[in-house]
C-alpha cells in the first residue's frame, strides 16, 4: 500500500515538473533581451587584454568577424542606427553636433534640452516598437532613450550621467529583472563608456585602455553572475554591441580648416575628424573649390556626391559640404590648435569618425542565449541590421527599416 502511495507521488510529482518545464519553454512566454553597449571597443580589443566574459558569450553564442558601423562612425548616429535599422542618413541623427537649417536649432550631446526634443529623433527605436506592442521595457542609458519619440519612451529610464557608477548601472538593470512579471521589461539596455573615453585620452594601444577592457569586462561578469543568481542565465539573450572603433592620431597630423577657408564664408557644424560646412550664401561654390584642393589628406564631397554607400545624401540636416580626414590624421580650427600649443586644452591621441570601411573604425557584435546560434563566427556585417535582430527576438512586429531580414536570420537558431 505504502509502496503505491509513493509511486503516485512520485508520478504526480514528475507530472508537475514536465508541466512547469513546458510552462518555462513556452512560445507565449515573452523572451528577454539585453542589449550591451561597449562604447569605443574595438573588434580586437578582446585579443588586447583578457576579457573572459566576453570570450565566454562568444563561446556559447554567436559573433561577427566585425560590426561595420554607419557613417560618420561617431557615437549618437551609430547607437540611434542599432536601435532603429536605419542609417544616420535617413533617421536624422546625422553628427554629434547637428545643425537643424529649417530652425536654426542646433543639438549636442551636453544639451539636455536638445536631447529630450523629440523633433530631432526619425525613426522608430526598438523600445517604441515594444511598448507600442505592449512589451515593457527598460533603458539603463541609450542614445534617444531620454525623448518621448513618438510620444513614447521606455516604460523605465535614466538621464545618461557619466558619473553613475558602471556596477550601480548593472544593479539597475538586475532589479527591474526583479519585477513581478507583469511590470518586468523584456527589453533592456546597458551602457558603459569606459574604452571610448581611454581610447580617445590615451589611444588605442595604451595601458589605459588595456584598463578600460578590463574593466568593461567586469562589469559584464557581473550582470551574468546576477542572471545566474537568479536562475536567469540561460533563458536572457544577451547581446553585445559597439558604435564604432578607434584610430590612433597625434598633434603631428592636424589639417587646420581655417587656413584654406574663412570663417566668415562658413557655418561649421560638425568637426574631427568628419566636418559638415553651411557655406554663407553666394559663398558655396568658391568654399568647395577651395576645400577640394585644401589637403591631400582631407576629402570634400557636396551633399549629393558623398559615396552612395554612405547613404548620406537625403536628410536636410547634412550639411551641403561634408569632409573626412584620411585615417589618423584630424580636422581642427586654428584656435584649437593655439589652445593645444598653449596647453590649455590636453591632445587626443585616438579619435573615430572616419570611413566606417577601415579596420580600425569596426565594433563588436556578440549575441548568447535561448534565441541565437552558438559557437558561431559570422561574417562582418553593418549594424543598421541590428534591429531586425531585436525585433525578431522579441517576437515584434518591425517598424520599416532599412536593414536586411536575412542577416537576422543567419544569426538566430
Amino acid at each position: 500500500m505504502l509502496r503505491a502511495v509513493l509511486s503516485a507521488l512520485l508520478l504526480l510529482l514528475s507530472g508537475a515538473a514536465a508541466q512547469t518545464a513546458q510552462t518555462s519553454a513556452s512560445p507565449d512566454r515573452p523572451p528577454t533581451v539585453i542589449l550591451i553597449s561597449f562604447d569605443g571597443w574595438r573588434w580586437d580589443y578582446d585579443t588586447k587584454a583578457p576579457a573572459p566574459n566576453l570570450r565566454s558569450l562568444m563561446a556559447r553564442g554567436v559573433r561577427a568577424e566585425n560590426l561595420i558601423p554607419s557613417f560618420p562612425s561617431k557615437t549618437f548616429p551609430n547607437h540611434y542606427t542599432i536601435v532603429t535599422g536605419l542609417y544616420p542618413g535617413h533617421h536624422g541623427i546625422v553628427a554629434n553636433v547637428i545643425r537643424d537649417p529649417q530652425t536654426g536649432r542646433t543639438f549636442r550631446m551636453t544639451n539636455a534640452r536638445e536631447l529630450r526634443d523629440p523633433m530631432w529623433w526619425g525613426g522608430e527605436p526598438i523600445w517604441v516598437t515594444a511598448e507600442r506592442q505592449r512589451r515593457p521595457t527598460a533603458s539603463m542609458y541609450w542614445v534617444g532613450s531620454e525623448a518621448p519619440i513618438g510620444g513614447v519612451r521606455p516604460r523605465y529610464w535614466k538621464p545618461y550621467d557619466e558619473r553613475f557608477p558602471p556596477n550601480a548601472r548593472v544593479d539597475q538593470v538586475l532589479r527591474w529583472l526583479d519585477l513581478p512579471s507583469a511590470e518586468r521589461p523584456t527589453f533592456l539596455t546597458l551602457y558603459f563608456e569606459d574604452t571610448d573615453s581611454a581610447g580617445h585620452d590615451e589611444g588605442p594601444e595604451s595601458t589605459a585602455v588595456r584598463e578600460a577592457i578590463r574593466r568593461a569586462d567586469g562589469y559584464l561578469g557581473r550582470l551574468l553572475r546576477g542572471l545566474d543568481r537568479r536562475g536567469l542565465a540561460d533563458t536572457v539573450n544577451i547581446i553585445v554591441v559597439s558604435d564604432h572603433g578607434m584610430a590612433a592620431v597625434d598633434t603631428t597630423r592636424v589639417v587646420v580648416l581655417d587656413d584654406y577657408v574663412s570663417l566668415d564664408d562658413v557655418v561649421v557644424a560638425d568637426i574631427n575628424p568628419t566636418v559638415g560646412i553651411f557655406p554663407r550664401q553666394g559663398r558655396e561654390d568658391a568654399v568647395f573649390r577651395a576645400l577640394a584642393r585644401a589637403h591631400p589628406h582631407l576629402s570634400v564631397y557636396l551633399k549629393a556626391q558623398t559615396p552612395e554607400r554612405w547613404r548620406y545624401r537625403d536628410h536636410p540636416r547634412i550639411p551641403p559640404l561634408v569632409g573626412v580626414a584620411d585615417e589618423g590624421w584630424q580636422i581642427a580650427l586654428g584656435s584649437t590648435v593655439r589652445d593645444v600649443i598653449a596647453g590649455r586644452v590636453r591632445p587626443v591621441r585616438g579619435q573615430h569618425g572616419y570611413d566606417p570601411m577601415l579596420m580600425s573604425m569596426r565594433g563588436i557584435f556578440v549575441a548568447a542565449g535561448p534565441a541565437f546560434r552558438r559557437g558561431v563566427t559570422v561574417p562582418a556585417f553593418e549594424n543598421v541590421h541590428i534591429y531586425n535582430v531585436l525585433a525578431e527576438v522579441l517576437r515584434l512586429t518591425p517598424a520599416r527599416n532599412d536593414g536586411d531580414p536575412a542577416v537576422a536570420r543567419s544569426l538566430l537558431r
